[in-house]
């Protein structure tokens, strides 16, 4: 047998890509959150799903507001991915933001912004699957790489050379 911090390891030997949900706080401001553990669902309709521990606040935003914004992040975005990792209020101090046409917070630098409306919850332990319906796509053209997460940290994803 295992515990959690045994699978927490193992889980942490799959790479995936950082994203900042944001989300308003129903005052005015931005509240949200780092995640990792997002996917794409559905080309028809369109569908993004991410993970969100049952006791986030953020999470308590998303019910109630209906709409968020997921970002995915350039390597150069850590600062960023940190703030919203925090616990607490104030996770967007120092990270600029706007409203969408939709009044939906969000960041101003990202590679990809998927602005969605709150489609379904389906529980999974100690965190609650979130889908999305994608509205609307915004994407920066740059050639930056995506920030990742690997064994516990954040990396900037490195090229092949040949």
């Amino acid at each position: 047998m295992f515990d959690k911090i045994e699978f927490r390891n193992a889980m942490g030997h799959f790479p995936s890509g950082v994203t900042v949900v944001t989300v308003s706080d129903g005052q005015g401001g931005v509240g949200g959150l780092t995640a990792n553990a997002f996917s794409s669902l559905s080309l028809d309709p369109p569908l993004i799903l991410i993970c969100v521990d049952t006791s986030s606040q953020a999470r308590q935003y998303i019910e109630s507001e209906k709409a968020f914004t997921v970002h995915f992040l350039a390597d150069t975005q850590e600062k960023t991915a940190m703030s919203f990792a925090k616990h607490g209020p104030g996770k967007a101090h120092g990270v600029e933001w706007e409203l969408s046409e939709r009044g939906t917070p969000r960041l101003t630098e990202y590679t990809v912004a998927l602005e969605c409306q709150l489609e379904n919850e389906l529980e999974g332990g100690d965190h609650v699957i979130i889908v999305g319906r994608v509205l609307d796509i915004s994407t920066h053209k740059n050639d930056s790489l995506p920030l990742t997460y690997y064994k516990g940290q954040i990396n900037a994803l490195v090229p092949k050379v040949e």
